[in-house]
């Protein structure tokens, strides 16, 4: 073999085995790290607790329609909606009460969520209408100031399966009311104020 094929040879070789590192070495670069949206919380207004089987989710106090001013004022009553669902295969979980700090929480006697089910309360702002969940009504009146956007509120949602009592203690807060529309600077004021 002759110096120029053992010279192309050897740069080859090089070319190959660098090639490689580099290829080693960006797929080596990512790994073993967590990504960011493996940690991240689903993007709902509402709290979501878990115990067992049973889940509270997207938990909210309804933003008041209308005199929203007074019905703050006056401590409620608000709507409280959530989607409760119940992973037990065979026995039914009874919603029994919902407790406050302050206030009064009614809850009807048939909020009962079937196994491998949901049971839905309230319609928070943009929320659509889930597909064969179960609905109720329930109202939170009586909180005095406790209630008020920005503040959450300790919720204790108590469970019945079988006999058995759970309770889910979720914080929750206030939600975000109507869409609002957002209502930006019009660069064109600034022209026609300013100079002639």
């Amino acid at each position: 073999m002759s110096l120029l094929s053992q010279s192309a040879l050897v740069k080859s070789a090089l070319a190959v085995t660098i090639g490689a590192g580099v290829v080693l070495a960006a797929s080596a670069c990512g790994s073993g790290q967590v990504s960011q949206t493996a940690t991240q919380a689903p993007a709902v207004n509402g709290a979501t607790v878990r115990d067992g089987g049973l889940a509270v989710n997207d938990v909210q106090i309804v933003y008041p329609e209308g005199d929203s001013a007074a019905v703050f004022a006056a401590g409620g009553p608000f709507k409280l909606a959530f989607v409760a669902t119940n992973d037990d295969p065979v026995n039914d979980a009874k919603l029994v009460s919902i407790t406050a700090p302050t206030g009064t929480v009614a809850v009807p006697g048939d909020a009962v969520v079937k196994p491998g089910s949901a049971l839905r309360a309230g319609k928070p702002a943009g929320m659509i209408s889930a597909e064969g969940a179960k609905s109720v009504d329930i109202t939170f009146s009586n909180t005095g100031k406790t209630v008020a956007p920005g503040l959450t509120v300790p919720l204790t949602f108590t469970f019945d399966t079988a006999g058995k009592t759970t309770n889910i203690k979720v914080e929750t807060p206030v939600d975000v009311g109507s869409l609002a529309e957002r209502k930006d600077k019009d660069p064109s004021d600034d022209i026609e104020s300013g100079h002639h």
